[in-house]
Formats: structure tokens, sequence, C-alpha cells
């Protein structure tokens, strides 16, 4: 992600979807990109965190060609993510709501001492459950998504168990962000 200007309110800066990965169960990478966001309009490369300097999104594919590519993988899959939402509405797609496995929100998971009301960080939840540390130094989103998957993984079948038999296992998710399920 990298800051740009808001375009309703010309003094706040939002977030701009810059690079993007999805693995498969197994950490295999299966499409990573970068995404191209106008350089006039980025206010915050936010480098030391994402790694995205100037220049790097130059040629990088657009966001909707990006976005039919994200579809196509999807399509008829399970999402496995940590605040799906937030991915979902940074990529500006809709996902079936029943096919999204979200680790923030799979109540489960949320015990591991997380305060209930609130959604754990991914760093978090990843040194919680697998003992591992992620995030020491620049965001690396392939880290973050094998991450997720592993956290997964460790609740996978029962997490699919309680889902096929009806047993309401998610948290709410974020008011406003129920658009991008369908």
């Amino acid at each position: 992600m990298v800051g740009i200007r808001d375009p309703q309110y010309p003094n706040r800066e939002v977030s701009a979807l810059a690079s993007l990965v999805i693995v498969d169960h197994t950490g295999k990478i299966q499409y990573q990109s970068l995404v191209h966001v106008p350089t006039d309009q980025v206010v915050n490369w936010r480098t030391s965190k994402s790694g995205i300097a100037p220049g790097d999104l130059d040629n990088a594919p657009s966001l909707e060609n990006v976005q039919e590519e994200v579809k196509r993988i999807l399509k008829s899959k399970i999402l496995v993510g940590h605040s799906v939402w937030n991915d979902l509405s940074a990529i500006e797609i809709v996902h079936p709501k029943k096919d999204v496995r979200d680790t923030a929100l799979y109540k489960p998971l949320r015990l591991h001492g997380f305060a209930q009301y609130r959604y754990p960080s991914l760093v978090r939840m990843t040194m919680e459950v697998l003992n591992r540390k992620i995030q020491s130094g620049k965001h690396d989103p392939v880290e973050d998504a094998r991450a997720t998957m592993d956290i997964f993984l460790t609740v996978r079948e029962e997490y699919e168990k309680a889902l096929s038999k009806g047993v309401k296992v998610h948290a709410k998710v974020m008011n406003g962000y129920e658009k991008w399920y369908s």
C-alpha cells in the first residue's frame, strides 16, 4: 500500500493497493504483481514499510488488469486471508462469503488471548499460533500470505467441519465492509 491524496478530502491521505500476492495451501506463489499508481497521486510511498519506492510502479499493470487476473484465479476457490475485507476493498472485488476463510474473524483463533472485541493483528496471531515472527523489517506480502495460510492450516479441519454443520464461527465484519462479500 502507498498513501495517496483522498479525492474527496485533499488534506487526507488514504491507502492505494501497490502490491499483491496469492499463494496456495503449500505456500507456493500463484500470482504476484505490483499495481500501477500514478506517481503524481502518491503523497507517501511508505518505503520503510512497503519497500516500494518512486518508479517501482511506473510499468506495473493497472488495477483493472490485476482485478481481472485475481478474479480469474479466485473463481470458485476458497479465499483464505487475514482481515479479508481489507484485501477485497483494496483490490475492489467481491467474493462469495461462503468461500472466505478469515483467520482474523474465526472465533476459535480469537481465543488465543486476543480481546474478543478487536481484530488481532497478523503479526501477533502468527507469533501466538505458529510461534513465528513476521514483519520484522519491511512488509513482505509473500511472508504475510504464507503466515496466514499456515495459521489457517492449523485449524482447517475443525473450521470446515463447523461450517458444514452450520455453526456460526465468524466474528462480525467491520461495519461498511460487508459489501465486499456476495
